[in-house]
């Protein structure tokens, strides 16, 4: 079964949600929306989006986090790096994303990278940005993004990378 983004309500993270039932299987996401996620919203350092069941709007089947970020343009590909500045350029990074271990498989990661897509695209058309970046937390996170058009930048870290053309992401939904 497949979610439909019409069955889920996606907010940001409120005292009501129930972050101490969230299980993804990475200790460091569960830990980071038990303990973490309130101080990096109330600090601004981080927002913090969570997605419920429209009927259960305090269950937590996942979340994503914004923050703003800033990227080497010699750690993009040569041919996007020839267009830009050769400044770090300002990016938007999609820091976490988990889905709850009862969802896994049903498409929910999907229906929040492309609300996170959409967050960012309405943003890019105040606030400027090249890329979208996110942090994969293993093989397997690496994989999902990779699924939906993001591709590793140059450089040590394993971040990886969406352009935005005109305040759009690339090929990312």
């Amino acid at each position: 079964m497949s979610f439909d983004a019409a069955s889920i309500l996606i907010r940001p993270l409120a005292p009501d949600h129930d972050r101490a039932s969230f299980t993804c299987g990475n200790a460091a996401l569960d830990r980071y929306l038990r303990e973490q996620a309130g101080q990096d919203v109330r600090r601004a350092t981080a927002r913090v989006f969570v997605a419920a069941p429209a009927d259960q709007p305090e269950r937590v089947l996942g979340y994503f986090t914004l923050s703003a970020a800033l990227v080497v343009p010699a750690d993009l590909p040569a041919a996007l790096e020839r267009k830009l500045p050769k400044h770090a350029i300002p990016a938007a990074l999609i820091g976490r994303l988990a889905v709850d271990n009862s969802t896994q498989g049903r498409g929910l990661g999907g229906v929040l990278i492309a609300d996170a897509v959409r967050k960012i695209r309405l943003a890019a058309e105040t606030v400027a940005m090249a890329v979208i970046v996110v942090d994969p937390i293993d093989g397997r996170a690496r994989a999902f993004y990779a699924a939906f058009g993001f591709q590793g930048l140059n450089g040590p870290q394993r971040r990886m990378f969406i352009a935005m053309q005109g305040g759009r992401a690339g090929s990312a939904p």
